[in-house]
């Protein structure tokens, strides 16, 4: 059977088989086992007209080992936990399947919420008042796609509005999964996800490192001392605020609009686009760009698809 014929055989099953409670999995759920397994052969090197593995020789019995964990239209009950921590100085996330995000409250706290069946994350204060939380290594039945494991938990870290002047450093990654942060100083910040978007929202740092691949990238407002990396692959890039040092915002499919709080001559300008134009300060230059200053602060944008606005102040 070739990798083609078993995908049509593999979709048609996950169509018409029924889950326990009679009804049908949704278009999100056959899409994402549909796209696991697309990527599987990817990184396989097995194109669409070579033979698949013999584990692969079943379609229809691979496609009812998901349906019959589904709960079909039933809502799933998540497991949810929220403590208190103690104050901690920086933060290590590393997991999966799981959206980030930090607010601001009454204090310290992690909430964890889990779709059931999936293992919650561990969370640990290590030296240094650093915050770990890890997922538990996966289960070898989780490591063939699973609707369990596809669906995706949410953690929320909560500091207080008191919180220290300045934090360490975070280093926030994700595979499904937005990250979100508000008004935070740090030494050092790094975000990373697959899927999803990455939202910073008046964070001060002295160096921010977001990065996706498929995700928008927003900076707003925010504050960079060294360096601002912002880099995806399927989305767009917005930054605005102070951005000093050298300022990288690279994306393949989307836009990048920049807001500087500083002049034009406080930076060295290097912009490159395909297919799409770029603007300074509205007015329309040619598809490649490279000024210099001899300024102290540098900006590189680049895209392929789409077009790049930078604004300074007057």
């Amino acid at each position: 059977m070739t990798r083609s014929q078993f995908m049509d055989a593999f979709e048609r099953a996950l169509f018409n088989l029924p889950c326990k409670d009679g009804t049908y999995l949704s278009r999100e759920e056959r899409a994402a086992a549909l796209r696991y397994f697309e990527e599987y052969f990817d990184d396989a090197g097995i194109r669409q007209e070579d033979s698949v593995p013999t584990e692969f020789s079943n379609p229809d019995a691979l496609a009812q080992q998901i349906v019959d964990e589904a709960e079909g239209g039933a809502p799933q009950e998540n497991k949810q936990s929220e403590d208190t921590c103690l104050p901690f100085r920086s933060v290590h996330i590393d997991v999966c399947n799981a959206g980030i995000e930090f607010a601001k409250g009454d204090g310290y706290r992690v909430q964890i919420d889990y779709p059931k069946g999936i293992p919650a994350p561990q969370v640990e204060m290590g030296e240094g008042q650093t915050l770990y939380i890890k997922e538990p290594p996966m289960d070898p039945a989780l490591r063939r796609f699973s609707l369990l494991n596809w669906k995706k938990g949410m953690i929320r870290i909560t500091v207080p509005q008191t919180a220290p002047e300045w934090f360490e450093r975070f280093s926030v990654k994700t595979v499904n999964g937005a990250i979100t942060l508000p008004a935070l100083a740090l030494m050092e910040l790094t975000c990373e996800t697959v899927n999803g978007a990455i939202r910073l929202t008046g964070v001060a740092a002295d160096t921010l490192h977001a990065e996706s691949v498929n995700g928008a990238i927003s900076l707003a407002e925010c504050r960079a001392q060294t360096k601002a990396h912002c880099e995806t692959v399927n989305g767009s890039l917005a930054l605005s605020g102070e951005l000093l040092g050298n300022t990288h915002a690279e994306t393949v499919n989307g836009s990048v609009h920049i807001e500087m709080q500083q002049p034009q001559t406080a930076y060295d300008l290097a912009l490159e686009t395909v297919s799409g134009s770029i603007f300074i300060n509205g007015e329309k230059q040619r598809k490649e760009v490279r000024i210099r200053n001899k300024a102290a602060n540098a900006v590189h944008a680049e895209t392929v698809n789409g077009s790049i606005k930078l604004e300074f102040s007057k």
